[in-house]
C-alpha cells in the first residue's frame, strides 16, 4: 500500500513498512524491481468472506462471479486478497470464485489460517518461500471467531432447537 506525500511540490510514494517485506527481486527481462508484501486478515475481509460463503453454500457449492457475490468495488478488492490465505480460489483471471476445503473449515471454525499471508507479483508466497525469512514478525494461526462479534448458531443448532420445542409441545 503506497502512501503519497508532498515534499517541495513533488509526490513521494512511501511504502507502509508493516506491509512490505525486506525481499525483492529484479525481473530478468525488463529490470523492474518486484517486492514481496504481507496481507493481514481483518474484520472487513472476514465479513466479505462470510457473505461469499453464505451465498456459495446456499447455492450448494456453485461458484460465484464477481457480481453475484453482492460486494461493493472496495469490498471486492479486499475480498480478492483472501486467495492468498487459501480460503477461496479462482482458476482463471476474471473467472468464478470457489470456496476451498480450508475455507469451509475456516468458516465453520474448525480450522485457522496463517496470518499474515504474503504475495510477490500477485502470486501467493508459500510458507517455505525465502521472502518469509525477511519478515520480522511471527505468523500465527487465526480463527474466524476472533473477528466475529459473537458466535452465530449453525444450521444444525437451529434444527435441534426446533426439534426440542416440538417435543416439549407433545
Amino acid at each position: 500500500m503506497a502512501i503519497q506525500n508532498m515534499v517541495a511540490g513533488q509526490k513521494l510514494n512511501i511504502i507502509n513498512p508493516n506491509l512490505q517485506m525486506k525481499y525483492s527481486k529484479t525481473c530478468n527481462y525488463c529490470g523492474h524491481k518486484i517486492t514481496a508484501y504481507t496481507i493481514f486478515l481483518n474484520s472487513c475481509m472476514v465479513a466479505a468472506f462470510c457473505k461469499f460463503t453464505e451465498k456459495y453454500l446456499t447455492r450448494y457449492g456453485a461458484s460465484l462471479k464477481k457480481g453475484e457475490i453482492g460486494l461493493s468495488n472496495a469490498q471486492y478488492t479486499n475480498f480478492q486478497n483472501l486467495r492468498h490465505f487459501g480460503i477461496i480460489q479462482q482458476f482463471e483471471k476474471g473467472g468464478r470464485w470457489y470456496l476451498t476445503s480450508l475455507g469451509k473449515n475456516f468458516y465453520f471454525g474448525k480450522s485457522g489460517v496463517t496470518n499474515p499471508a504474503g504475495h510477490l507479483d500477485g502470486e501467493t508466497l508459500e510458507y517455505t518461500h525465502e521472502a518469509w525469512k525477511t519478515h520480522d514478525k511471527p505468523r500465527k494461526l487465526t480463527y474466524i471467531d476472533s473477528f466475529l462479534p459473537h458466535q452465530y448458531k449453525q444450521r444444525t443448532e437451529y434444527q435441534e432447537e426446533k426439534n426440542s420445542k416440538q417435543m416439549n409441545l407433545l
